[in-house]
C-alpha cells in the first residue's frame, strides 16, 4: 500500500487528509476559581453556533475548527477561535489546563443551560443525569478532540485497487476500522507524548483510592509522581466499567453499542468514552446512519490540554499527528485475540507511571516501553521518507521526549506548578494568553466566518 500511496500523494498530488480540532476549556475568574457566570450573550446561541458552545458545565466552552486539508489551517483557526472567546468574556480566563481549577461541590457545579425548547431541555436533562451517574469534577475534565478522515481522492485512488471486491462504502469503512484498531493498540504511545495532566488541585481530591497516592508538593497542589495523565488513567473520565465494542465491521460496531445500551450500561452511544470514537454523517440519528453510510470520519479523544499552547495544542503535535495516521493505516495487524484488553492496560500503565522505566504489554509478552516507542517512530520515520512529507525533525523531537522525559510536557508543567503552585502557574498562562488575544486587533478570515453566529 504505501508504494501507492506514493504515487497519489507525490505522483498526483492527492491530499492526504481532513483535520479538525474540538478544545474543552473552562472559564474562571481572576483568583482561578470556576466562573459561575452564564455563556457569554457575545458569543451567541450554544445550541447553534457551530464553532462556539458549551460542553457539560455552563462555565465549559467547547470551541470547534472546521475541518481542513492542512493542519496549520485548523491550528490558526483554533487559535483565533481562543481570542474571539477570551476578548468576549470581560474579566473572566480561560483555564489553560485538562483537569480542572478551584472547584467547588458536585451540587454547585453549573449545569450547561439550552434554553425552553424541547431540544434543549432534553440536552439539559442528560448532562444531569451524568452528573448524577459520574460525578460534577469529572465532567470537569477538558481535552482536546481532533478529528480526522482520509481525503476522498486519496481513498478513491486506493480504492482503485481493490478490483470492485468491496463497495466504495465497504472499503472505506475497512480502512477507518483498521486505522480505529491500530489507534487503541498504539494510543499509549501518544498518552506519553502528549500527556499533561498529572497535577491535580486539592478541590478536585477526594477520599479515594484513585487520588490517595497524590502526594502534595506545594499548598494545594498534589502530584503523582512518574504519572502523566490523569485524565487517561483509571480515574479520568470513562465508563463505570471497561466496555470493548467490536470494531470488525460497522455492523458489530453498533450491535456492540445496541448491546451495551440494552444492558443499561450507557443510556446512548453518546456516553461510550472511547479512546477514538467512530463518526457518522447524521449525528442526531448516529446509529442509523452509521449502519446506512458508514463511516464519515474519525475522533482521537486521548490528547491532552497543552498548557505551554494558547489554542492547547501545538503545530508540531498536529503535524506529527499527520504521519502517525499514516502508520496506522500502513501497520499490519496482530492476531493476538485479547488485543482491547492489552490496549487498555498499556493506557492505564503510561497514564499513570509513563514518566517512569516502565513495561508494556505487546501480544502478551513484556517489552519495553523505550524500545517500543522507538521502534514506531522509526517506522513512522520511514513513511515519512518514502512519502516525501518532510516530517523528520518533527518525529525526531518525539525521540528526545522517548529518550528524556524531562522533556514531556508533563515533566515540564510539573516544575513549573512546583515553584508557584497550582493556581498561580496555570493562571500566569491564562493571562498571558488572554493579552495576546486581546493584542489581536485583526479581523482575521476566521473572524468573518463566525461573526455571524455571534
Amino acid at each position: 500500500m504505501i508504494n501507492r500511496l506514493k504515487e497519489l500523494i507525490i505522483d498526483n498530488k492527492y491530499p492526504i487528509g481532513n483535520y479538525g480540532i474540538e478544545r474543552e476549556m473552562l472559564r474562571v475568574d481572576e483568583n482561578g476559581v470556576l466562573a459561575f457566570t452564564p455563556h457569554p450573550r457575545g458569543l451567541g446561541s450554544k445550541f447553534e453556533n457551530p464553532y462556539i458552545t458549551t460542553d457539560f458545565a455552563e462555565s465549559q466552552i467547547e470551541v470547534i475548527t472546521p475541518a481542513f486539508q492542512d493542519s496549520e489551517e485548523a491550528f490558526n483557526f483554533l487559535n483565533d477561535l481562543y481570542d474571539i472567546v477570551a476578548k468576549e468574556i470581560g474579566k473572566e480566563y480561560l483555564w489553560p489546563q485538562s483537569m480542572p481549577c478551584e472547584i467547588p461541590d458536585d451540587k454547585e457545579i453549573p449545569v450547561a443551560e439550552f434554553g425552553t425548547e424541547k431540544d434543549a431541555i432534553d440536552a439539559k436533562e442528560y448532562r444531569e443525569k451524568l452528573l448524577s451517574k459520574y460525578g460534577g469534577k469529572k465532567q470537569l475534565i477538558s481535552g482536546i478532540h481532533y478529528n480526522f478522515s482520509f481525503s476522498e481522492e486519496l481513498l478513491k485512488g486506493l480504492y482503485a485497487d481493490e478490483c470492485n471486491e468491496y463497495t466504495y462504502k465497504e472499503f472505506k469503512n475497512k480502512v477507518y476500522l483498521k486505522v480505529a484498531r491500530n489507534y487503541l493498540r498504539y494510543r499509549w504511545i501518544l498518552i506519553y507524548l502528549l500527556g499533561s495532566s498529572s497535577i491535580l488541585h486539592k478541590s478536585f481530591i477526594e477520599e479515594e483510592d484513585c487520588t490517595k497516592c497524590y502526594k502534595e508538593v506545594v499548598k494545594d497542589t498534589f502530584i503523582h509522581e512518574g504519572g502523566i495523565s490523569y485524565r487517561n488513567g483509571e480515574c479520568g473520565y470513562r465508563n463505570l466499567v471497561d466496555l470493548f465494542p467490536n470494531y470488525d465491521s460497522v455492523g458489530e460496531y453498533v450491535e456492540s453499542i445496541e448491546g451495551f445500551i440494552k444492558e443499561k450500561l450507557i443510556e446512548s452511544h453518546k456516553e461510550l468514552y472511547s479512546q477514538i470514537r467512530l463518526k457518522a454523517n447524521d449525528p442526531n440519528k448516529f446509529l442509523e446512519s452509521l449502519r446506512q453510510e458508514g463511516i464519515k470520519y474519525l475522533e482521537y479523544r486521548t490528547i491532552d490540554v497543552n498548557p505551554f499552547e494558547k489554542g492547547g495544542i501545538s503545530l508540531v503535535d498536529l503535524e506529527f499527528l499527520k504521519v502517525f495516521n499514516l502508520f496506522l493505516l500502513l501497520k499490519d495487524e496482530s492476531s493476538y485475540s485479547q488485543w482491547q484488553e492489552e490496549a487498555l492496560h498499556n493506557q492505564n500503565h503510561v497514564a499513570k507511571f509513563g514518566k517512569n522505566e516502565v513495561q508494556l504489554k505487546r501480544d502478551g509478552d513484556n517489552i519495553s516501553k523505550v524500545q517500543w516507542a522507538l521502534e514506531i517512530l522509526e517506522e513512522m520515520k520511514g513513511i515519512s521518507d518514502k512519502l516525501q512529507l518532510d516530517k523528520e525533525n518533527i518525529i525526531n523531537i518525539m525521540i528526545e521526549r522517548v529518550q528524556e522525559p524531562e522533556l514531556t510536557y508533563s515533566y515540564r508543567i510539573e516544575e513549573v506548578v512546583k515553584k508557584a503552585g497550582y493556581i498561580n502557574a496555570y493562571m500566569a498562562l491564562a493571562k498571558k494568553y488572554k493579552e495576546e488575544a486581546n493584542n489581536n486587533v485583526e479581523l482575521t478570515e476566521t473572524y468573518s466566518k463566525v461573526h455571524q453566529w455571534l
